[in-house]
């Protein structure tokens, strides 16, 4: 499971750095740079990785996960009349299939939409805060959360995003995950997480 996760990864990498590179090199005519400042747009394409850990209520055993994930983010300053601000306010949608590794192995695969706001420190950093919610499948029958099946994975993370050229970033921070089927079935007692995240980003 642990190879397959690393392979899928890779490949999600290798792609990303090909495909959003042909988009970067479309130039907008000047008569729509008007428009675009009022529309919402796409501003991010990434895939991203990392280590989490935690613990089960019940049985006290650890928790250990590998993310893998793709990122698509949209500037949606307009929404907020922040156009001219340089912190961007950005809608991102991160479908995600994460190898667990402890207790048991499985799959956590499901997909967040985060909400992240992005804060300029320098002319090369950016302050990351964040906060996402969506359905996950959780693979593994657990004791706090019973059978597999549905769940809800809600994540609340802070970080830095760090240029690495013109167009490509690096982002790493810290999130906090909590995991619970919102009580449409039982049990629910919930489980939590730490997570270590790094992500790749072509930026447009």
């Amino acid at each position: 499971m642990r190879s397959r996760s690393l392979i899928v990864f890779q490949l999600l990498l290798s792609a990303s750095m090909l495909f959003p590179a042909r988009l970067q090199a479309v130039t907008k005519p000047a008569d729509t740079a008007e428009s675009d400042r009022r529309s919402i747009r796409l501003d991010e394409f990434g895939v991203g990785s990392g280590y989490a850990w935690g613990g089960m209520v019940r049985t006290g055993e650890s928790l250990e996960v590998v993310p893998a994930y793709v990122r698509v983010g949209f500037d949606i300053n307009p929404l907020f009349g922040m156009q001219e601000s340089a912190s961007t306010l950005q809608l991102a949608f991160e479908p995600f299939v994460n190898t667990i590794i402890e207790p048991d192995e499985g799959v956590e695969a499901g997909l967040n939409v985060f909400i992240r706001y992005l804060h300029p420190l320098t002319s090369s950093v950016k302050l990351v805060a964040e906060m996402g919610s969506g359905p996950v499948y959780l693979s593994i029958d657990t004791r706090e959360q019973g059978d597999a099946g549905l769940n809800f994975l809600n994540q609340f993370g802070l970080g830095a995003q760090v240029a690495l050229g013109e167009r490509s970033a690096l982002t790493m921070g810290y999130r906090f995950r909590h995991l619970s089927n919102a009580s449409i079935s039982s049990p629910n007692r919930g489980i939590n997480s730490d997570a270590i995240m790094i992500s790749y980003s072509i930026r447009y």
